[in-house]
């Protein structure tokens, strides 16, 4: 398997480590992402891009987790959304 499939496959950008959830299938996206926020340490982040606003992800994120995560948008669209997501406890 070749760099490119490997980061298909995982969707980490290995140059920033961002997650592009763009790169998973669309029904794996929000396992994936939440198993990544359940291994954040408090203070730590995530940056996840997609090519929409995820705020389902996050209303349903905070229904599962209230108050523990902070959302930043590093950008906003209109053909990618990069969100910094934090662990704050």
């Amino acid at each position: 398997m070749s760099e490119h499939d490997e980061s298909r496959s995982t969707g980490v950008d290995e140059a920033g480590g961002d997650l592009d959830v763009r790169l998973l299938p669309h029904a794996d996206r929000h396992t994936v992402i939440f198993g990544r926020l359940e291994a954040l340490a408090a203070g730590e982040s995530l940056v996840i891009v997609n090519d929409h606003d995820p705020k389902p992800l996050r209303y349903q994120a905070s229904a599962l987790w209230p108050d523990t995560f902070e959302w930043t948008y590093l950008e906003s669209g209109p053909q990618q959304w990069r969100i910094s997501i934090t662990r704050a406890h």
